[in-house]
């Protein structure tokens, strides 16, 4: 009976003692040093944390990130509900299912994604997918003792870049650059990894009192490539009624050719007497697909405005200066921008086409996400009384910007030059008012009363 009541002992014990290191392995957490590739060149380095345990995992990006990002009042946006739990920016929750990983992630500006993945051999693989399951990225780790990314050599040669290269070096001797300076400078010190610096310095440069400077994590940046290459439509033409076309336009980076093959369609239509122009939360592009939509609404020559750099010495709108600069037609975004890099600005023009273009009535919509390459369009064509514009004031970001390669992956977008229209407006964080005021949501729907005669504005 003793001997008996030793071995329940012993087997109770034993138990215990492997049921404690079972739970250990199981709930036991791996960091990994990590690289999240979502495609078109972007690959973010970051650190991963993996906890597996009771057939569900967890895998998560460093804490504290919004501190470093935002500072001390990240810890008041968590209270709020604003900041991520704990500062922790990517979270992947779900299950484990053999040696598989299933689960579901919400990815800062790509939304929500479901992942599957692997921990093996002290690697960690996985893949991304959108909603639809369309491919979305992919993940690779490695087992790392890491914690941090070292960025401090980066930030001088980023300085060193926007000092020989931005569109006016009086916007460097503000208080607001000052104090730009000091807090990215900050950032690139206590940054643990590219998410956090990307975040981190967008967010800054937002603050300042002009546009285009931002960081870009591409591992291969092609200069040469005109347009970004898009499976989605960037293009969407609609018959709204016998004589009304609807054509929404949502960016100016991958529509030139839909725009090419779209336009026509319209313009050879003698049933179309009107023509919605949907630009609301278009953030612009480059010039290529904005010359391809001038060339089928412009009646006469259209004076865009004045691109002036650093090599020319100004002061505010000098009209009779500027009217100096050379007038160019560029045949691409890469040449007008390679013109801005040498030169001391450009002027440009609309000229009028020697193809058949739109004659009837031309509405414009807007909003507060409309920007860049659109503003300058929505400015001429409303200053000109050639189009009514309906809705939102437009975003106000209206700097011509180039890309510099600083190190590696890390790209910066620069303003390289300033913009001002024909008659000295300055549209950069100032925008366009529409001539007809109305929430985003409803300027189609204004657009069609005044068409159909519902409208006396």
């Amino acid at each position: 009976m003793q001997n008996n009541t030793k071995n329940k002992a012993l087997f109770l014990y034993l138990f215990l003692i492997f049921s404690s290191n079972f739970s250990s392995a199981q709930n036991n957490q791996t960091h990994f040093k990590s690289e999240i590739d979502f495609g078109g060149g972007t690959v973010v380095s970051t650190f991963l944390d993996v906890k597996i345990g009771n057939n569900k995992f967890k895998i998560t990006s460093p804490k504290n990130a919004d501190v470093r990002v935002m500072g001390g009042k990240a810890r008041l946006g968590r209270v709020l509900g604003k900041s991520p739990k704990k500062g922790v920016i990517i979270t992947i929750n779900g299950i484990q299912d053999n040696d598989s990983l299933i689960g579901e992630t919400n990815v800062p500006m790509f939304g929500k994604l479901k992942f599957r993945g692997i921990v093996k051999d002290d690697k960690l693989t996985g893949n991304l997918f959108s909603t639809d399951g369309s491919p979305a990225g992919s993940l690779k780790g490695t087992c790392s003792t890491e914690s941090k990314i070292i960025y401090t050599d980066l930030y001088p040669k980023i300085l060193k870049t926007i000092r020989e290269n931005i569109y006016s070096a009086t916007v460097l001797q503000t208080n607001d650059w000052r104090k730009f300076e000091m807090d990215a400078e900050k950032l690139f010190s206590e940054a643990h990894d590219d998410i956090e610096l990307f975040l981190g310095f967008n967010m800054l440069a937002q603050k300042l009192p002009f546009s285009h400077l931002n960081l870009l994590i591409v591992k291969d940046t092609d200069e040469e490539k005109e347009e970004i290459v898009s499976t989605n439509k960037s293009v969407i033409f609609e018959k709204e009624n016998a004589t009304t076309a609807y054509l929404k336009i949502k960016n100016f980076s991958s529509s030139t050719a839909e725009l090419a093959a779209t336009l026509p369609m319209i313009v050879n239509n003698p049933a179309f007497k009107s023509l919605i122009i949907d630009l609301r939360d278009n953030g612009g592009g480059g010039i290529n697909a904005a010359f391809e939509l001038a060339k089928y609404i412009v009646l006469e020559d259209l004076e865009v405005g004045y691109f002036p750099t650093n090599k020319l010495s100004y002061s505010g709108f000098e009209p009779e200066l500027f009217k100096k600069l050379p007038a160019l037609q560029p045949k691409s975004t890469n040449e007008f921008g390679e013109q801005l890099r040498v030169t001391p600005g450009v002027k440009l023009i609309f000229k009028k086409p020697a193809n058949n273009v739109f004659t009837g009535k031309i509405y414009v919509l807007t909003n507060g996400r409309t920007g860049s390459t659109c503003e300058p369009i929505v400015y001429a064509l409303k200053n000109t009384n050639r189009a009514t514009v309906i809705g939102e004031k437009t975003f106000g970001g209206m700097l011509a910007a180039s890309p510099f390669v600083i190190e590696n992956k890390y790209t910066l977008m620069l303003p390289i030059s300033d913009f001002y229209t024909y008659d000295g407006v300055r549209l950069d964080r100032v925008g366009v008012s529409p001539n007809i005021e109305v929430k985003s949501a409803d300027a189609l729907e204004k657009a069609l009363e005044i068409i159909n005669g519902l409208s006396t504005n």
